[in-house]
């Protein structure tokens, strides 16, 4: 039996190697709810001034598109995440990302149909929309998958009302909003990814045949359960 997969598009100056470190304790909740998750690296490999900090420069670090411009191309970022995704066919059923990675989650999320037409939900870290006016077209009608947009309150990177711009683009009846204390990057502790992957569940529930509901609901633990109760309640 194949398994579902998830797509992680780190933040700028990150790697998928780098992402996958900071997200473990999302991913192996996730692999217990029977999902592989694959991180794929960015499209723009930094150098020099591309970076924030010289003492990054050991590593090896990705963007999606070079920081800080007023327009960009996203042309080569999707197609390294399109090739990526089409490795596993209508496997894979979720997107998640983070920062830079959120913003190119929510284009193709916004246009799912016409670059992953398996996906069924979306998760936004610090996401937000893409700003250059020629992008607008991308999100009219709004994004129709069900999207979860978690912001940090006490982020200065992606700022509170840039998250909100991205959960506008998205169909009032199928998106979430989340909110963590913390700053900007993606929490890890086990309350907060009970959440994340409570909500994953729920949103996947209802594309499901009824036969099956019973038997997952008998592999989820009390905690979760108790997450999917609760989810946007906050």
């Amino acid at each position: 039996m194949s398994s579902k997969k998830i797509l992680f598009l780190h933040g700028y100056a990150q790697s998928a190697s780098i992402f996958s470190a900071k997200t473990g304790g999302l991913r192996k909740a996730l692999k217990k709810q029977g999902y592989d998750s694959h991180y794929v690296n960015g499209s723009l490999a930094l150098k020099g001034d591309m970076l924030h900090d010289s003492t990054d420069e050991d590593l090896d670090l990705y963007g999606w598109w070079v920081y800080g411009m007023k327009d960009y191309d996203i042309q080569p970022a999707l197609d390294q995440v399109l090739e990526e995704a089409k490795k596993h066919g209508d496997e894979v059923e979720g997107i998640i990302g983070f920062s830079q990675g959120g913003g190119l989650s929510g284009a193709i999320a916004a246009q799912y149909k016409k670059y992953i037409p398996s996906l069924k939900w979306a998760v936004f870290f610090s996401g937000f929309r893409l700003m250059p006016q020629r992008f607008d077209s991308w999100y009219e009608p709004k994004i129709e998958l069900p999207t979860l947009h978690v912001l940090g309150e006490l982020d200065t990177v992606v700022e509170e009302s840039r998250v909100l711009k991205l959960y506008d683009a998205s169909q009032d009846e199928k998106r979430t909003l989340l909110k963590h204390q913390g700053g900007h990057y993606v929490p890890n502790n086990k309350d907060f990814v009970n959440k994340i992957v409570a909500w994953i569940i729920d949103a996947t529930k209802e594309k499901e045949p009824e036969s099956t509901k019973k038997d997952d609901d008998d592999g989820i633990d009390d905690d979760l359960l108790a997450a999917i109760d609760n989810i946007g309640k906050k």
